[in-house]
């Protein structure tokens, strides 16, 4: 046998498999299959441990929102009825207050008629000297809607506290002048009835506004 047939025998030998070509390829597909197999599963179990993790995610951040929209749902209403009860107690004690306000502006002409008495013809009264100071005060620290009608009366008033001022130097200048038993004059006096008249109808005006102003604290 010549040299080049043995060769191609070996090169032959050594190329093909020992089982043949049919076993090969159908082992090689199992092999393919098994393998993709394996694949796909491992995909499948990361995509599943991927969705897994998604949906626990998802979870958290839903029970996280919850909570934290409960304890703000909690806090806002906690914080309403809180609102709620201090506008009553605001309330009830503007309407306290409203009702002392009134009540010293109406007394207030009969305070300045009794003053008036005292200090031109002597007479003996009991009268609070600080009614008005006390309106002021409750005024300006509650109720700034009456600045208007307030400051109408108290026009008013400096008008009225002008005209006793007058009254008291003319009698004092008549005292000087030897008049013991001096009394203010009847001029002087003709002017009070206007004075007083003045001052019911800002007292007036108050009184109106704080009808309105009640009933608005009652809805």
């Amino acid at each position: 046998m010549k040299q080049e047939s043995v060769n191609e025998i070996a090169i032959t030998l050594l190329n093909k498999p020992t089982w043949s070509d049919l076993e090969y390829y159908v082992v090689v597909i199992l092999l393919v299959l098994i393998l993709a197999s394996l694949l796909a599963f491992f995909r499948a179990l990361y995509s599943e441990k991927a969705k897994y993790s998604a949906i626990k995610s998802s979870l958290d951040t839903i029970k996280l929102q919850s909570e934290v929209t409960a304890k703000t749902t909690e806090t806002i209403k906690n914080d309403l009825e809180y609102k709620s009860w201090n506008r009553k107690e605001i309330l009830q004690v503007r309407r306290a207050k409203l009702e002392e306000y009134v009540l010293l502006i109406m007394c207030l002409p009969d305070v300045l008629h009794k003053e008036m008495e005292e200090k031109f013809f002597g007479k003996d009264h009991s009268y609070d000297e600080q009614l008005w100071h006390k309106a002021q005060l409750i005024q300006k620290l509650y109720f700034p809607e009456l600045d208007k009608e307030h400051n109408e009366l108290r026009k008013s008033l400096a008008d009225y506290k002008r005209w006793l001022g007058n009254g008291m130097m003319e009698v004092v200048e008549k005292r000087k002048n030897g008049n013991v038993n001096a009394r203010v004059s009847e001029e002087h006096m003709d002017k009070y009835s206007s004075l007083l008249d003045s001052l019911n109808n800002s007292t007036l005006e108050i009184e109106n506004k704080a009808r309105k102003m009640s009933q608005e604290f009652h809805t």
